[in-house]
Protein backbone atom coordinates (compact mmCIF):
# COMPACT_ATOMS: atom_id res chain seq x y z
CA UNK A 1 0.00 0.00 0.00
CA UNK A 2 1.69 3.24 -1.09
CA UNK A 3 1.43 5.80 2.12
CA UNK A 4 2.65 9.50 2.17
CA UNK A 5 5.95 8.88 3.29
CA UNK A 6 6.45 6.95 0.40
CA UNK A 7 5.50 9.15 -2.29
CA UNK A 8 7.65 11.80 -3.88
CA UNK A 9 6.29 15.81 -2.83
CA UNK A 10 8.43 18.89 -2.64
CA UNK A 11 8.48 20.45 0.71
CA UNK A 12 9.49 23.87 2.28
CA UNK A 13 9.65 25.36 5.40
CA UNK A 14 6.96 26.61 6.86
CA UNK A 15 8.12 30.57 7.02
CA UNK A 16 11.38 31.00 9.36
CA UNK A 17 10.56 27.97 11.73
CA UNK A 18 12.27 24.36 11.31
CA UNK A 19 8.60 22.78 10.27
CA UNK A 20 8.56 21.57 6.59
CA UNK A 21 4.86 20.89 5.02
CA UNK A 22 4.19 19.76 1.48
CA UNK A 23 3.39 22.59 -0.40
CA UNK A 24 -0.23 21.47 -1.55
CA UNK A 25 -2.12 20.64 1.87
CA UNK A 26 -5.64 19.78 2.52
CA UNK A 27 -8.07 21.89 4.37
CA UNK A 28 -11.93 21.11 5.11
CA UNK A 29 -12.92 24.49 5.07
CA UNK A 30 -16.20 24.39 2.28
CA UNK A 31 -16.61 20.32 1.99
CA UNK A 32 -15.50 19.08 5.34
CA UNK A 33 -18.24 20.14 8.17
CA UNK A 34 -21.52 17.90 6.40
CA UNK A 35 -22.06 14.92 8.54
CA UNK A 36 -23.61 13.27 5.46
CA UNK A 37 -20.57 13.66 3.10
CA UNK A 38 -17.86 12.20 6.65
CA UNK A 39 -17.35 8.90 4.67
CA UNK A 40 -16.38 11.12 1.09
CA UNK A 41 -14.26 13.44 3.39
CA UNK A 42 -12.20 10.75 4.98
CA UNK A 43 -11.68 9.31 1.78
CA UNK A 44 -10.50 12.08 0.38
CA UNK A 45 -7.66 13.02 2.86
CA UNK A 46 -6.27 9.69 3.23
CA UNK A 47 -6.00 10.24 -0.77
CA UNK A 48 -4.39 13.27 -0.37
CA UNK A 49 -1.81 11.42 2.07
CA UNK A 50 -1.19 8.58 -0.12
CA UNK A 51 -0.24 10.94 -2.71
CA UNK A 52 2.32 12.92 -0.35
CA UNK A 53 0.41 15.46 1.54
CA UNK A 54 1.02 16.30 5.10
CA UNK A 55 -0.18 19.04 6.07
CA UNK A 56 -3.91 19.05 6.71
CA UNK A 57 -5.83 22.26 7.98
CA UNK A 58 -9.00 22.89 9.39
CA UNK A 59 -10.89 25.59 11.93
CA UNK A 60 -12.88 25.57 15.05
CA UNK A 61 -15.62 28.03 13.16
CA UNK A 62 -16.18 25.11 9.95
CA UNK A 63 -19.32 23.80 11.12
CA UNK A 64 -19.43 25.05 14.36
CA UNK A 65 -16.51 21.97 15.58
CA UNK A 66 -17.93 19.55 12.98
CA UNK A 67 -15.15 19.92 10.76
CA UNK A 68 -12.60 19.68 13.61
CA UNK A 69 -14.25 16.16 13.92
CA UNK A 70 -14.04 14.65 10.57
CA UNK A 71 -10.92 15.74 10.02
CA UNK A 72 -9.82 14.04 13.35
CA UNK A 73 -11.73 10.82 12.57
CA UNK A 74 -9.78 10.98 9.11
CA UNK A 75 -5.97 11.37 10.60
CA UNK A 76 -6.99 8.19 12.97
CA UNK A 77 -7.59 6.07 9.63
CA UNK A 78 -4.27 7.35 7.91
CA UNK A 79 -1.32 4.80 7.70
CA UNK A 80 0.87 6.91 9.88
CA UNK A 81 1.72 8.04 13.65
CA UNK A 82 0.48 11.66 14.74
CA UNK A 83 4.08 12.66 14.32
CA UNK A 84 4.25 12.15 10.46
CA UNK A 85 1.76 14.95 9.75
CA UNK A 86 1.23 18.49 10.23
CA UNK A 87 -2.36 19.41 11.61
CA UNK A 88 -3.39 22.39 12.07
CA UNK A 89 -6.85 24.41 12.97
CA UNK A 90 -7.57 28.32 13.70
CA UNK A 91 -9.32 29.81 16.77
CA UNK A 92 -11.43 33.08 16.21
CA UNK A 93 -15.01 31.89 16.71
CA UNK A 94 -17.39 29.22 17.40
CA UNK A 95 -21.12 29.59 18.88
CA UNK A 96 -22.63 32.28 20.01
CA UNK A 97 -21.50 32.81 23.43
CA UNK A 98 -20.49 36.38 24.65
CA UNK A 99 -17.11 35.20 25.40
CA UNK A 100 -16.55 32.28 22.91
CA UNK A 101 -15.22 34.35 20.00
CA UNK A 102 -12.18 36.45 18.66
CA UNK A 103 -8.90 36.19 20.70
CA UNK A 104 -9.14 36.89 24.33
CA UNK A 105 -7.23 35.37 26.71
CA UNK A 106 -10.23 33.11 27.51
CA UNK A 107 -11.49 32.56 24.43
CA UNK A 108 -7.90 30.94 23.19
CA UNK A 109 -6.89 29.20 26.43
CA UNK A 110 -10.52 27.37 26.44
CA UNK A 111 -10.73 27.45 22.65
CA UNK A 112 -7.73 25.53 22.01
CA UNK A 113 -8.64 22.66 24.18
CA UNK A 114 -11.84 22.33 22.64
CA UNK A 115 -10.30 22.28 19.52
CA UNK A 116 -8.03 19.19 20.57
CA UNK A 117 -10.46 17.43 22.17
CA UNK A 118 -12.93 17.53 18.51
CA UNK A 119 -9.80 16.70 16.83
CA UNK A 120 -8.70 13.55 19.09
CA UNK A 121 -5.58 14.42 19.80
CA UNK A 122 -2.63 15.90 22.14
CA UNK A 123 -1.50 18.45 20.17
CA UNK A 124 -2.04 20.47 17.20
CA UNK A 125 1.32 21.62 15.22
CA UNK A 126 0.25 25.06 14.40
CA UNK A 127 -2.61 27.13 15.86
CA UNK A 128 -3.50 29.92 14.02
CA UNK A 129 -5.00 33.23 14.99
CA UNK A 130 -8.13 32.96 12.27
CA UNK A 131 -8.18 36.67 11.86
CA UNK A 132 -7.35 39.73 13.63
CA UNK A 133 -8.99 41.10 16.72
CA UNK A 134 -9.00 44.81 16.81
CA UNK A 135 -10.82 44.93 20.40
CA UNK A 136 -8.27 42.88 22.42
CA UNK A 137 -5.12 44.17 23.40
CA UNK A 138 -2.27 42.29 21.03
CA UNK A 139 -0.37 41.75 23.88
CA UNK A 140 -3.30 39.19 25.90
CA UNK A 141 -3.60 37.71 22.26
CA UNK A 142 0.12 36.72 22.18
CA UNK A 143 0.63 35.46 25.54
CA UNK A 144 -2.42 33.36 25.40
CA UNK A 145 -1.00 31.37 22.42
CA UNK A 146 2.64 30.97 23.46
CA UNK A 147 0.54 29.65 26.93
CA UNK A 148 -0.50 27.18 24.52
CA UNK A 149 2.92 26.67 23.38
CA UNK A 150 4.28 26.33 26.57
CA UNK A 151 1.86 23.96 27.90
CA UNK A 152 2.54 21.45 24.81
CA UNK A 153 -0.88 22.47 23.37
CA UNK A 154 0.86 23.15 19.82
CA UNK A 155 4.64 23.85 18.54
CA UNK A 156 3.54 27.04 16.92
CA UNK A 157 1.65 29.58 16.29
CA UNK A 158 0.41 31.90 13.40
CA UNK A 159 -1.90 34.74 11.96
CA UNK A 160 -4.63 34.54 9.25
CA UNK A 161 -5.29 37.73 7.23
CA UNK A 162 -3.51 39.47 9.20
CA UNK A 163 -1.69 42.92 7.65
CA UNK A 164 1.73 43.53 7.30
CA UNK A 165 1.63 46.33 9.87
CA UNK A 166 -0.09 43.82 12.30
CA UNK A 167 2.22 41.50 11.88
CA UNK A 168 5.01 43.48 12.25
CA UNK A 169 3.15 44.93 15.53
CA UNK A 170 2.97 41.67 16.77
CA UNK A 171 6.77 40.51 16.07
CA UNK A 172 8.03 43.64 17.58
CA UNK A 173 5.99 42.97 21.15
CA UNK A 174 7.24 39.32 20.91
CA UNK A 175 10.96 41.08 20.94
CA UNK A 176 10.37 43.16 23.91
CA UNK A 177 8.83 40.31 25.86
CA UNK A 178 11.04 37.41 24.43
CA UNK A 179 7.95 35.45 23.18
CA UNK A 180 7.55 32.92 21.06
CA UNK A 181 6.81 34.50 17.37
CA UNK A 182 4.26 34.15 15.03
CA UNK A 183 6.07 31.63 11.73
CA UNK A 184 3.43 32.55 9.06
CA UNK A 185 -0.03 34.22 7.78
CA UNK A 186 -2.88 32.22 5.90
CA UNK A 187 -3.84 34.28 3.54
CA UNK A 188 -5.77 34.07 0.27
CA UNK A 189 -3.73 33.92 -3.28
CA UNK A 190 -4.72 32.89 -6.77
CA UNK A 191 -4.39 34.49 -10.38
CA UNK A 192 -7.27 36.65 -9.67
CA UNK A 193 -6.10 37.81 -5.86
CA UNK A 194 -3.04 38.90 -6.05
CA UNK A 195 -2.06 42.38 -4.16
CA UNK A 196 -2.24 41.76 -0.59
CA UNK A 197 0.13 38.57 -0.85
CA UNK A 198 2.32 39.88 -3.39
CA UNK A 199 3.08 43.44 -2.35
CA UNK A 200 1.26 44.35 1.31
CA UNK A 201 3.11 41.29 2.88
CA UNK A 202 5.97 41.99 0.96
CA UNK A 203 7.71 43.25 3.85
CA UNK A 204 6.49 40.25 6.18
CA UNK A 205 8.38 38.11 3.71
CA UNK A 206 11.66 39.92 3.67
CA UNK A 207 12.03 41.08 7.32
CA UNK A 208 10.88 38.43 9.03
CA UNK A 209 10.89 35.18 6.85
CA UNK A 210 7.58 35.15 7.20
CA UNK A 211 6.39 31.34 5.55
CA UNK A 212 2.26 31.39 4.20
CA UNK A 213 -0.67 28.80 4.26
CA UNK A 214 -2.67 30.08 0.82
CA UNK A 215 -6.26 29.14 1.12
CA UNK A 216 -8.78 29.73 -1.86
CA UNK A 217 -5.75 28.99 -4.49
CA UNK A 218 -8.93 28.64 -7.10
CA UNK A 219 -10.33 31.47 -6.08
CA UNK A 220 -13.55 29.71 -4.70
CA UNK A 221 -13.72 27.55 -7.47
CA UNK A 222 -13.65 30.36 -9.87
CA UNK A 223 -10.73 29.27 -12.01
CA UNK A 224 -11.70 25.40 -12.63
CA UNK A 225 -13.39 26.57 -15.90
CA UNK A 226 -16.81 26.07 -14.63
CA UNK A 227 -17.92 29.50 -14.67
CA UNK A 228 -16.08 30.68 -17.83
CA UNK A 229 -19.37 31.51 -19.78
CA UNK A 230 -19.96 34.30 -16.17
CA UNK A 231 -23.01 31.75 -15.12
CA UNK A 232 -23.20 29.30 -12.26
CA UNK A 233 -23.88 25.98 -13.39
CA UNK A 234 -26.34 23.89 -11.67
CA UNK A 235 -24.44 21.16 -10.09
CA UNK A 236 -22.28 23.45 -8.30
CA UNK A 237 -22.32 24.16 -4.37
CA UNK A 238 -22.70 27.60 -5.56
CA UNK A 239 -26.04 27.65 -6.93
CA UNK A 240 -28.22 27.41 -3.82
CA UNK A 241 -25.64 29.97 -1.81
CA UNK A 242 -26.58 33.29 -0.82
CA UNK A 243 -23.22 34.37 0.06
CA UNK A 244 -21.22 33.32 -2.68
CA UNK A 245 -23.73 35.01 -4.89
CA UNK A 246 -23.75 37.67 -3.26
CA UNK A 247 -20.56 38.34 -2.03
CA UNK A 248 -18.00 35.93 -4.19
CA UNK A 249 -19.72 36.22 -7.35
CA UNK A 250 -19.87 39.63 -7.26
CA UNK A 251 -16.17 40.28 -6.64
CA UNK A 252 -15.36 38.58 -9.56
CA UNK A 253 -18.25 38.82 -12.31
CA UNK A 254 -19.58 42.07 -11.11
CA UNK A 255 -20.53 44.97 -13.53
CA UNK A 256 -17.66 46.65 -13.14
CA UNK A 257 -14.96 43.53 -13.69
CA UNK A 258 -17.29 41.07 -15.48
CA UNK A 259 -15.44 41.47 -18.59
CA UNK A 260 -11.85 41.48 -17.57
CA UNK A 261 -12.38 38.62 -15.29
CA UNK A 262 -13.89 36.34 -18.56
CA UNK A 263 -11.36 37.33 -20.86
CA UNK A 264 -8.28 36.12 -18.22
CA UNK A 265 -10.31 32.92 -17.26
CA UNK A 266 -11.14 31.54 -21.19
CA UNK A 267 -7.61 33.07 -21.98
CA UNK A 268 -6.33 30.76 -19.25
CA UNK A 269 -8.45 27.96 -20.27
CA UNK A 270 -6.82 28.10 -23.39
CA UNK A 271 -3.60 27.98 -22.13
CA UNK A 272 -3.72 25.05 -20.00
CA UNK A 273 -5.17 23.42 -22.75
CA UNK A 274 -1.84 24.06 -24.59
CA UNK A 275 0.15 22.56 -22.05
CA UNK A 276 -2.28 19.67 -21.83
CA UNK A 277 -3.65 20.48 -18.44
CA UNK A 278 -6.65 21.51 -16.93
CA UNK A 279 -7.83 24.59 -15.99
CA UNK A 280 -7.08 23.92 -12.48
CA UNK A 281 -3.84 22.52 -12.37
CA UNK A 282 -2.53 25.37 -14.31
CA UNK A 283 -3.33 27.62 -11.52
CA UNK A 284 -2.77 25.68 -8.57
CA UNK A 285 0.72 25.03 -10.43
CA UNK A 286 1.20 29.06 -10.72
CA UNK A 287 0.27 29.34 -7.29
CA UNK A 288 3.17 26.53 -6.15
CA UNK A 289 6.14 28.01 -8.25
CA UNK A 290 5.92 31.03 -6.39
CA UNK A 291 8.46 30.07 -2.98
CA UNK A 292 6.51 32.82 -0.95
CA UNK A 293 3.82 29.81 -0.84
CA UNK A 294 4.60 27.53 1.95
CA UNK A 295 2.31 25.35 1.16
CA UNK A 296 -1.25 25.66 -0.66
CA UNK A 297 -4.51 24.50 0.63
CA UNK A 298 -7.28 23.27 -1.18
CA UNK A 299 -9.99 21.39 -0.63
CA UNK A 300 -12.17 18.62 -2.34
CA UNK A 301 -16.17 16.93 -2.50
CA UNK A 302 -14.63 13.87 -4.50
CA UNK A 303 -11.21 11.44 -4.17
CA UNK A 304 -10.99 12.06 -8.62
CA UNK A 305 -10.80 16.07 -7.25
CA UNK A 306 -7.74 15.51 -5.12
CA UNK A 307 -6.04 13.00 -7.63
CA UNK A 308 -7.01 15.99 -10.21
CA UNK A 309 -5.39 18.76 -8.06
CA UNK A 310 -2.38 16.73 -6.79
CA UNK A 311 -1.32 16.71 -10.93
CA UNK A 312 -0.80 20.04 -10.68
CA UNK A 313 2.74 19.25 -9.08
CA UNK A 314 3.73 17.96 -12.13
CA UNK A 315 3.17 20.88 -14.08
CA UNK A 316 5.15 23.13 -11.65
CA UNK A 317 8.29 21.07 -11.85
CA UNK A 318 8.40 21.77 -15.11
CA UNK A 319 7.56 25.52 -14.96
CA UNK A 320 9.54 27.44 -17.79
CA UNK A 321 9.64 31.36 -18.03
CA UNK A 322 7.92 31.13 -21.19
CA UNK A 323 5.05 29.89 -19.38
CA UNK A 324 5.16 32.31 -17.07
CA UNK A 325 5.37 35.34 -19.45
CA UNK A 326 2.22 33.93 -21.27
CA UNK A 327 -0.04 33.84 -17.96
CA UNK A 328 1.54 37.35 -16.96
CA UNK A 329 0.73 39.13 -20.13
CA UNK A 330 -2.63 37.31 -20.32
CA UNK A 331 -4.25 38.36 -16.84
CA UNK A 332 -2.07 42.04 -16.49
CA UNK A 333 -2.85 41.87 -13.29
CA UNK A 334 0.67 42.26 -11.66
CA UNK A 335 0.51 44.07 -8.31
CA UNK A 336 1.96 47.63 -8.91
CA UNK A 337 5.00 47.95 -6.64
CA UNK A 338 6.43 50.81 -4.56
CA UNK A 339 8.99 53.44 -5.95
CA UNK A 340 12.65 52.50 -5.24
CA UNK A 341 14.09 55.75 -4.65
CA UNK A 342 17.57 54.30 -4.51
CA UNK A 343 17.20 53.69 -8.52
CA UNK A 344 14.17 56.12 -8.84
CA UNK A 345 12.70 53.31 -10.72
CA UNK A 346 9.63 50.70 -9.74
CA UNK A 347 11.05 47.79 -8.04
CA UNK A 348 10.67 44.93 -9.52
CA UNK A 349 7.78 42.92 -8.61
CA UNK A 350 7.95 40.28 -5.76
CA UNK A 351 6.99 37.16 -7.47
CA UNK A 352 9.40 37.63 -10.52
CA UNK A 353 11.80 37.55 -7.59
CA UNK A 354 10.42 34.33 -6.41
CA UNK A 355 9.34 31.87 -8.98
CA UNK A 356 10.95 28.75 -9.12
CA UNK A 357 12.53 27.24 -12.28
CA UNK A 358 13.94 24.33 -10.89
CA UNK A 359 11.87 22.83 -8.46
CA UNK A 360 12.84 19.47 -7.29
CA UNK A 361 11.35 16.72 -5.47
CA UNK A 362 12.60 13.57 -3.94
CA UNK A 363 10.80 10.54 -1.40
CA UNK A 364 11.09 11.13 1.96
CA UNK A 365 12.16 7.74 2.76
CA UNK A 366 14.69 8.31 -0.22
CA UNK A 367 16.18 10.87 2.23
CA UNK A 368 16.45 8.87 4.99
CA UNK A 369 17.77 6.01 3.06
CA UNK A 370 20.53 8.46 2.11
CA UNK A 371 21.46 9.67 5.48
CA UNK A 372 21.64 6.22 6.94
CA UNK A 373 23.83 5.00 4.45
CA UNK A 374 26.33 8.01 4.53
CA UNK A 375 26.51 7.29 8.20
CA UNK A 376 27.86 3.59 7.98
Amino acid sequence: ESTGSESKMVYRYLGNSGLKVSILGFGNWITGHDPKAEETQIECIKKAYELGVNFFDTAEIYGDGEAEKIMGKAIKELPCERKDIVLTTKIFKCGADVNGTFLSRKHITEAVQNSLDRLGVEYVDVLFCHRPDENTPLEETIKAMNWAIDEGLTFYWATSEWSAAKIAEAMEICKRLKLHKPICDQCEYSALMRTNFEKNLRHSYETYKYGTTIWSPLAGGILTGKYNDGNIPEDTRYKDNAYVSSVILQKYFGPKVKENTLRILNGLKEIADENNVSMAQLCLAWTLVNKDTSTCIFGASKVSQVEDNMKALDLALNWTKELEEKIETLMDNTPETDLDYNKWTKAEGRRSLRVDYDMKIEPMAALWTTFVSSSE
